[in-house]
């Protein structure tokens, strides 16, 4: 009856897991580094080339205002019909039916006041700003990389650790199934095991799916069309915060908010110049005059200033607008210099908690594994239940996923603190 009782429960733990779980589909896959896949992530990256435009743009833009700065010249030709002039006793009062006239003009701004020049410095800031936030969006792609990267490397470690646990608890099973049949072992020993083998199966499927959705990720940030095998890195070490604040207060967003109240200020000013006087030139050179008193005259000059009197009360509210907007940008470098701070730190304390975490799980592992053997020594002359052994290896599986998962987000922070700072190597 125990033996009929005992098959009952075997079939109805792992008929419907055994049917379920069928061997999972094996995927092209290649060895890779965190740094080879960050290269395949700048060549891949969408958003990375739309903001290396925006910088593009802005250089394209400091010509054309520098091109506000040089004299211009023009050719123009026209000709110009019109009615013959009534009869007069006069012959010479009658005008010409056609009048054609040809010129090369030159105009030269002499003074604008500096709004041009301001307006060059100002587009060159804005050009500064574009290459900085190029350079935070870089960055900031090597982390969502890394943390891609780190998440394959995790969930690897975890897929190693739930089969090694599938085989131990396999291998119990055969054990005492054997026991049991010479009346060694409970039936109730031997479901404990079962059950707990269905709970281990269980948790590599999940394992497993969740390292389908990482490998995907992976691809997505990288362009690879194949799956990802990453390198371990190098354990990461204890760092002096004092030298990671220096490099955070000059990384590349808080340099570009300085560029961005730079440019906030050069727009005040410019504002406030168009009350100035403003002088230009202009001189044409004729080469085909109409016929009339000014035939013989082949070039002429003109000299102008003009001095803005009243504007309607538009330069004032011009000024007051970018006044306000240079205060925001002051707010703004503020904010970014305090959330870089905060970054740093965060981003230290959670490095320093997980070394101290791998270093306790690391002990925790070894006590848990002195532990399990002595254990299966006590099981085998008969000190111990099946339970307290398979209660000694879960304990020490669980304790060798809690270090695993310790040293990944101990990888994790140290990346998180360096591109905090500015970026690897900055």
């Amino acid at each position: 009856m125990k033996k009929h009782l005992s098959l009952f429960l075997f079939c109805a733990f792992f008929a419907e897991p055994c049917l379920a779980q069928e061997a999972p589909p094996s995927y092209p896959a290649r060895d890779i580094t965190l740094a080879e896949a960050f290269r395949l992530a700048l060549a891949r990256s969408e958003d990375l080339a739309g903001k290396g435009e925006a910088v593009t743009f802005y250089e394209a833009r400091i010509d054309e205002l520098q091109s506000n700065l040089r004299p211009r010249a023009a050719f123009g030709v026209s000709q110009k019909w019109q009615d013959a002039s009534s009869p007069s006793d006069d012959p010479s009062s009658s005008s010409p039916t056609s009048q054609r006239l040809a010129a090369v003009n030159v105009h030269h701004s002499l003074f604008n006041g500096l709004r041009d020049i301001i307006a060059v410095k100002a587009a060159q800031s804005q050009t500064a700003a574009a290459r900085l936030a190029y350079e935070r969006a870089r960055q900031l792609l090597y982390q969502d990389v890394a943390s891609a990267y780190l998440n394959l490397l995790a969930i690897h470690d975890e897929l190693d650790i739930r089969r090694k646990q599938i085989e131990i608890t396999g291998k119990l099973i055969s054990e005492l199934s054997s026991r049991e049949k010479i009346g060694r072992s409970r039936p109730s020993e031997v479901l404990a095991a079962q059950a707990q083998l269905a709970q281990n199966q269980a948790a590599l499927a999940v394992a497993t799916g969740q390292e389908r959705v990482f490998q995907w990720t992976f691809r997505f940030l990288t362009g690879l069309d194949m799956d990802a095998r990453p390198a371990v890195l190098e354990p990461p070490a204890p760092a002096k915060i004092s030298e990671y604040l220096i490099r955070a207060h000059s990384r590349a967003d808080v340099e570009q908010a300085r560029r961005t109240l730079e440019y906030a200020g050069l727009f005040t000013n410019y504002q406030k110049n168009q009350k100035l006087p403003t002088a230009d030139f202009d001189g044409n050179y004729y080469l085909t005059r109409p016929d009339g008193a000014a035939r013989h005259v082949y070039w002429d000059a003109t000299f102008s200033v003009s001095l803005p009197l009243y504007l309607g009360g538009s330069a004032d509210a011009q000024v007051a607008e970018a006044q306000s907007n240079r205060r925001s940008a002051e707010l703004a470098l503020s904010l970014a210099l305090r959330q870089a701070e905060l970054d740093v730190r965060s981003a230290q304390d959670n490095l320093l908690s997980s070394l101290y975490m791998t270093a306790a799980l690391a002990k925790a592992l070894a006590a848990a594994q002195a532990n399990e053997k002595a254990q299966e020594a006590d099981y085998r002359y008969g000190l111990v239940t099946n339970l307290d052994v398979l209660t000694a290896q879960t304990a020490s599986q669980n304790t060798m996923l809690q270090l695993s998962n310790a040293k990944v987000a101990a990888q994790a922070a140290k990346i998180r603190l360096e591109v905090a700072a500015g970026g690897p190597g900055n």
